[in-house]
């Protein structure tokens, strides 16, 4: 709370404006009691709350400090023959009310279980230094203190819980982001970076077959590579930008945009789409089109991972009752390991697909291996 506060500009220029303001009374308060020793009490517990008050962290023993200075001043007076007779010190009373808040809301509970009492008898004992107040009134003086403190305790505990909620709520903002930034990292740089090492890889196959690539054809493996590379720095570039000015990433318009970039920029088997009715015209909502959109490339990228031999792949869309699609994609390979598990790819992906609404599913087929996701046709707010 207190750090909330500081981030606002005027709000420091007030508090010492306010300090200066109340420094001032004190020296009025002190120059108003009846004999020097008084006054200079009266001077020192003031300013001494003040300045306790205005340390930007608060500590045990100066709290502890004041609140006994405060009570030994108080016991003094009440000892002399001529004490306070006008003003038994209002600045001290305010400051030092405040310093409970404080301890409560920024020390420990260990801590501030030691201080909190002192203070509350150091503010319920201040009307006492006054001689001049008859009983009944000082009875009632007294009372409000008493009633009046847990009051102040109860709103630095208030004040506490809400930061700890704070607190608590930036951490589970971290977690989630660096979720988000985890699965991006995966998603964006993985797709391209599998590219590079299967194509490689065919190369290297190619040549320890004894089979001599031509030019033209080597040109072309090296030309897919640079591309996937290029392809993959251009994911790094993107992210970092979102990154450091905070702005959200390009959105896309359609789903037939969605799935169209994944599948023209696979370095793998043919990649034929088919999308059912109006769905390449749809426009949907950010958090469908990007879960649709992570379903098409990771799946494009286990084709190239797992999918050994596939020679085509199949990407279709179509609609489902109760306002819902499905997404499969579908390659024709053989699998050389098992991309149910043991990997974050289509873990991530569950949990992605998730958020959005949707469920999925991956498993062999016919021939191939498919992942189906079903999302919710969610329409794309209007502009």
């Amino acid at each position: 709370m207190l750090a909330m506060i500081g981030r606002t500009s005027w709000v420091p220029r007030l508090l010492v404006v306010l300090g200066v303001l109340a420094a001032g009374i004190v020296v009025f308060e002190s120059l108003s009691a009846e004999t020097v020793a008084t006054g200079a009490g009266l001077l020192i517990c003031g300013l001494l709350s003040l300045a306790v008050l205005a340390m930007p962290a608060v500590r045990t023993s100066m709290v502890a400090g004041v609140a006994v200075v405060s009570i030994v001043f108080t016991l003094l007076v009440q000892a002399l023959p001529n004490g306070l007779d006008n003003t038994f010190g209002a600045v001290e009373l305010v400051a030092l009310a405040w310093l409970s808040a404080r301890s409560v809301i920024e020390l420990r509970p260990r801590r501030s279980v030691l201080v909190v009492p002192l203070l509350f008898v150091a503010v319920v004992a201040l009307p006492t230094r006054c001689f001049t107040l008859g009983r009944p009134m000082l009875d009632d003086m007294v009372m409000v203190l008493g009633f009046g403190m847990p009051l102040v305790i109860l709103l630095g505990m208030y004040l506490r819980l809400h930061d700890q909620r704070r607190i608590d709520a930036g951490e589970l903002a971290k977690q989630a982001q660096r979720l988000a930034y985890a699965r991006d990292l995966h998603d964006f740089v993985a797709h391209h970076v599998t590219a590079i090492v299967a194509q490689t890889q065919a190369v290297r196959f190619t040549s320890m077959a004894g089979q001599r690539p031509s030019t033209e054809a080597l040109d072309e493996m090296l030309a897919g590579i640079e591309k996937a590379g290029s392809q993959a720095l251009a994911s790094m570039r993107g992210m970092i930008v979102v990154l450091r000015n905070d702005e959200p990433a390009p959105a896309r318009a359609t789903l037939g945009e969605t799935i169209a970039e994944p599948a023209g920029q696979f370095a793998g088997p043919p990649v034929t789409t088919h999308l059912d009715g109006d769905l390449a015209t749809t426009r949907l909502a950010l958090h469908v089109l990007d879960a649709a959109h992570h379903v098409v490339q990771e799946s494009l990228t286990n084709v190239l991972r797992h999918a050994g031999g596939a020679t085509a792949v199949e990407v279709r869309a179509r609609t489902l009752p109760g306002e819902r699609m499905e997404i499969a994609v579908t390659d024709d390979g053989v699998s050389t390991s098992d991309t149910s598990g043991g990997g974050f790819g289509l873990v991530g992906l569950g949990e992605r697909v998730e958020a959005a609404g949707g469920t999925l599913s991956a498993g062999p087929v016919d021939g191939g291996w498919r992942v189906t996701a079903v999302l919710p046709l969610t329409p794309a707010l209007p502009s």
